[in-house]
């Protein structure tokens, strides 16, 4: 199959081919063919989807939207975790009494959106009755941080879904104080998974391609840090079309290995050679257990290490993800970089992959 080496987005994003290299001392490596590179920036500023069966890259503005509607198979209703987007699931249908944040005796605490894309358990929640009548509850968002890996809060708002029909949703809103308040009804675009939508600007936003021309994505997410119980923060992951029925089978040599950010722990110390990517078949796909959780790839073949200031990211390059697409062609991937094969700044992730057949 032939791979393209340079993929140039409007936005400004160069994507180069690279050799394998490890994310230890930096030197640009020379360029060869099959890998690709998504360029998402230091602060994940852009989600980045790929097509692994034509090569193709498109990065969107990770901060462009603040909730989405599913647009085919069901109603879920999903909050920006790229951005660290939450939500407050406040029970009370009166749009108007809902003023400030919930408080803490209340026992409502925030919801960000699951990594595993399952539609069942989103950020929103069950937002419909046994008729598929909107409850019309009042939701409260957190619109998250600018840049997404950032601190600068852009605030909260409110909002409401007071009607929804096959086609269409019709979303209240306003500022959290009740201020500028607004109704919008959103047409919903079949040919995407979600249809998105931005309370800030008050605009449908276009973010990601057809369900049947992108296999995953490389994007922010939002997930428990280390800090204090309660603290959350934005990281990078990757996570495949789900609802497009793309699945994921995970080649992992060292699965006995407990994670760690310690460099000396066996698991930062396992040899690239250990890696099977050069002999896995079609046949291993089943063998080794595909399954559909967007997040099988997730943020498992890299980890930060201590100190983590220092900004050592380690790649595990032995690690082999085979991923079967919605036209059933299999590939197979191994992360490579985690850094720009250029300068060598994070957020440049760099993974080589080749067509099963």
């Amino acid at each position: 199959m032939q791979l393209k080496q340079l993929i140039t987005l409007s936005a400004g994003l160069v994507f180069f081919a690279a050799c394998k290299k490890k994310d230890t001392a930096y030197t640009p490596p020379s360029l060869s063919e099959g890998t690709m590179v998504a360029g998402m920036g230091a602060s994940y500023d852009s989600t980045v989807f790929v097509d692994l069966s034509t090569g193709k890259m498109t990065a969107v503005a990770a901060g462009s939207w603040d909730i989405a509607v599913q647009s085919r198979g069901g109603k879920a209703i999903i909050s920006n975790g790229a951005k660290k987007a939450g939500i407050y699931r406040i029970p009370s249908a009166n749009f108007d009494s809902v003023v400030a944040l919930p408080a803490t005796a209340s026992g409502i605490k925030i919801n960000y959106e699951n990594t595993s894309l399952d539609v069942t358990a989103t950020s929103v929640g069950a937002w419909t009755d046994n008729q598929g009548k909107s409850k019309q509850l009042v939701y409260i968002i957190d619109l998250g941080k600018t840049p997404p890996s950032g601190a600068n809060s852009n605030g909260y708002m409110k909002f409401s879904i007071s009607d929804a029909t096959a086609s269409q949703v019709t979303i209240r809103y306003a500022n959290l104080d009740g201020s500028n308040p607004k109704s919008q009804t959103i047409t919903l675009d079949a040919t995407t998974n979600f249809t998105y939508f931005s309370l800030m600007s008050g605009k449908t936003v276009q973010v990601e391609p057809s369900y049947k021309n992108w296999d995953f994505m490389c994007t922010g997410v939002t997930v428990a840090g280390g800090g204090p119980p309660g603290s959350y923060v934005v990281t990078m992951a990757v996570l495949h079309n789900r609802l497009a029925g793309v699945k994921v089978a995970v080649d992992n040599p060292a699965a006995d290995l407990a994670s760690s950010d310690d460099p000396a722990a066996p698991v930062n110390n396992v040899a690239s050679s250990k890696g099977r990517y050069g002999t896995l078949t079609r046949a291993d796909f089943l063998t080794l257990g595909p399954v559909e959780k967007a997040d099988a790839i997730g943020k498992s073949w890299w980890q930060i290490l201590q100190p983590h200031a220092a900004g050592n990211y380690k790649v595990y390059d032995w690690k082999t993800f085979l991923l079967s697409d919605a036209d059933g062609k299999l590939f197979k991937i191994r992360f490579t970089a985690f850094k720009s094969l250029v300068t060598g700044t994070p957020g440049y992730p760099a993974f080589e992959y080749k067509e099963l057949n």
